[in-house]
């Protein structure tokens, strides 16, 4: 689940306009680095990630960047590094879902078949109070020798943008679009639901986000401490 709440907190960057007027909502700079903390429901802090951006390029008319997250435990342990891919048509950023399958996970069944479905993220360029996004969700079908194994999949749904205000953050002080969604995680027959709040900011991101359980109660949440 932590790494959904990842890739939909990077996916929210943004430095404005490259080819034809398309804008961004990760940066496009190779190199730039944003560090994010994440804490429990008592404030504790419980890992570090820090995305970088390793490439940029044209794809079939798309611009497409690729992003590697690094998370570091409150122990100072690395958990890895990861891949996230996103693209940008016209004015439309789109997410790459299957990026949100733990990689770690799905690498367990490499000698198996996978079979994936998948509608990708979309966000329009410029977010206004009111509005609401298209869904999106991944779903992967493991088989072997012909025999389904298991089915995971996640949804993004619900996305609607609830306001545009001001949030404080250790990076600064920025007017921020608050968007409020509801994320379905299944694996075989466990499902979990949770709610994500996220204030993101062109030219930086989801600056914090906020993560409740289905009873509505604070799991944890995430803050932006530089850009760099």
């Amino acid at each position: 689940m932590r790494k959904i709440l990842l890739i939909l907190s990077v996916v929210v960057f943004s430095i404005g306009a490259f080819a034809q007027n398309c804008e961004t909502y990760i940066p496009t700079t190779v190199g730039t680095k944003v560090t994010t903390e994440h804490y429990d429901k008592k404030d504790k802090l419980t890992s570090t990630e820090t995305t970088e951006i390793k490439s940029v390029e044209m794809v079939d008319g798309k611009q497409k960047v690729v992003v590697e997250v690094e998370s570091i435990d409150a122990d100072g342990i690395s958990s890895g590094k990861s891949e996230l891919t996103y693209y940008c048509n016209g004015n439309v950023f789109e997410v790459d879902t299957k990026s949100m399958l733990d990689q770690n996970q799905m690498g367990a069944y490499e000698s198996m078949q996978i079979e994936y479905t998948f509608e990708n993220l979309q966000y329009p360029a410029n977010m206004t109070e009111g509005m609401t996004l298209e869904d999106g969700y991944v779903e992967a079908v493991v088989s072997n020798e012909g025999m389904k194994i298991m089915t995971l999949r996640v949804d993004i749904k619900d996305s609607k943008v609830e306001a545009i205000e001001s949030i404080t953050v250790p990076a600064g002080t920025y007017d921020a679009a608050k968007i409020n969604q509801t994320i379905i995680s299944k694996t075989g027959f466990i499902t979990i639901q949770m709610q994500s709040i996220q204030w993101m900011v062109k030219g930086i991101g989801a600056v914090r986000t906020e993560t409740y359980n289905k009873k509505g109660k604070l799991v944890g949440y995430s803050i932006v401490k530089s850009v760099e």
